[in-house]
């Protein structure tokens, strides 16, 4: 499974990308070794282009395009891994599997708004995958989730009446400022729902979330992602009316889930550390340390 799970990530362009650089790195440094291993056999610098047109022509060039050509096969390896980890049972127990069960619930269930990049996309689907693996064979996987999800969804709130703010209010925010917070917006909204379906998915309901007082959480959800491109892309954008939620989450609590939630949008990919940074403030203490696997 590991094998084929690792295989299966080069139907991504950044994966096959970065792995690329790692191709070349190796091979800049089996050039220096090789240079090196001349000189001191005392060939001297004499070969050092003929060293370096066979570490670039039959090495790196080879392996380069062999990686290129691995994205249709990778894309159905993923595809198979995918289908059999949506029928395993204990599919919610098995962190190998649930990026695959994530993007299965991205793809058939979030359509980001106009103003995001296929980056925010990735961006909630990484953050989905290491909630739920941190939620892993948990006995109280149940409650942590529900946790993240009412937490997550008080950031959101709170992000919608600042996108408000900066598209309809006197004082506005650059426009730079009001698109990065719709797509915080957006992404912070796909992130819930996926974490919503994979809740229903996993326990056969939808998670409760008292703070919206009767209201269809998914309902919620498709608002927010339509008022991303109506703040961000309108000049005239209408005011965000959702009443407010009435949550017990902390205002500093949600403060500092907007501020990381940015700070991991913003960093490159992979971006491990803001991530975790995330992480540590959405996730109750207990749940922060990584998970199985």
């Amino acid at each position: 499974m590991n094998y084929r799970l690792l295989f299966s990530q080069l139907a991504d362009g950044s994966a096959r990308s970065a792995l690329a650089r790692w191709l070349l790195a190796a091979c800049a440094l089996g050039y220096a070794a090789t240079v090196l291993l001349m000189v001191g056999l005392g060939y001297g610098a004499a070969r050092a282009g003929f060293a370096l047109v066979v570490w670039a022509v039959l090495v790196f060039i080879p392996l380069r395009i062999a990686v290129e050509a691995s994205g249709p096969l990778a894309a159905r390896q993923r595809e198979r891994l995918a289908a059999h980890a949506i029928a395993d049972p204990t599919r919610y127990e098995r962190p190998a599997l649930l990026p695959f069960i994530v993007r299965d619930l991205f793809a058939r269930l979030v359509t980001m708004p106009r103003i995001t990049t296929p980056v925010h996309g990735q961006k909630a689907r990484e953050a989905a995958t290491a909630i739920l693996t941190r939620a892993a064979a948990r006995p109280d996987a149940a409650d942590l989730l529900r946790g993240v999800i009412r937490t997550a969804l008080a950031a959101a709130s709170t992000e919608a009446v600042q996108v408000s703010a900066a598209a309809t209010g006197v004082a506005a925010d650059n426009i730079q400022a009001r698109w990065d917070s719709a797509r915080a917006l957006g992404a912070m909204s796909a992130l819930i729902t996926v974490l919503a379906a994979a809740y229903d998915d996993r326990y056969g309901e939808p998670p409760a979330i008292p703070e919206l007082a009767g209201r269809a959480l998914r309902e919620f959800l498709d608002t927010a992602m339509d008022y991303c491109d109506e703040a961000a892309l309108r000049v005239d954008a209408l005011p965000w009316t959702e009443p407010a939620l009435a949550t017990l989450v902390a205002e500093r609590t949600i403060d500092e889930v907007r501020a990381s939630w940015l700070s991991f949008l913003s960093a490159g990919i992979p971006a491990p550390r803001a991530l975790e940074a995330f992480l540590v403030t959405v996730l109750p203490v207990s749940a922060r340390a990584p998970g199985p696997g």
